[in-house]
């Protein structure tokens, strides 16, 4: 997984501006498959509520929040 690949679909999918799977592989230069990779990572590791929603024709978080990835010192 690219962290930068992430972050950028976690950008778009908080503006709500995703639009279909292809094209979000279009803005992220993979395959359609590798898009659906990266989600499917984001739903089952990072525990993101990424829906998709058909009125939007865009995917958006069930709810709000923030996706956090960052380094925590053992103490």
């Amino acid at each position: 997984m690219d962290i930068r690949q992430i972050i950028r679909i976690n950008k778009l999918i908080k503006s709500e501006r995703t639009g279909t799977p292809k094209t979000l592989s279009t803005y992220l230069a993979v395959s359609e498959r590798s898009t659906h990779n990266y989600l499917r990572f984001m739903r089952n590791e990072l525990n993101a509520p990424i829906k998709w929603n058909a009125k939007k024709r865009s995917y958006t978080y069930k709810n709000t929040g923030e996706l956090k990835m960052e380094w925590q010192e053992n103490i």
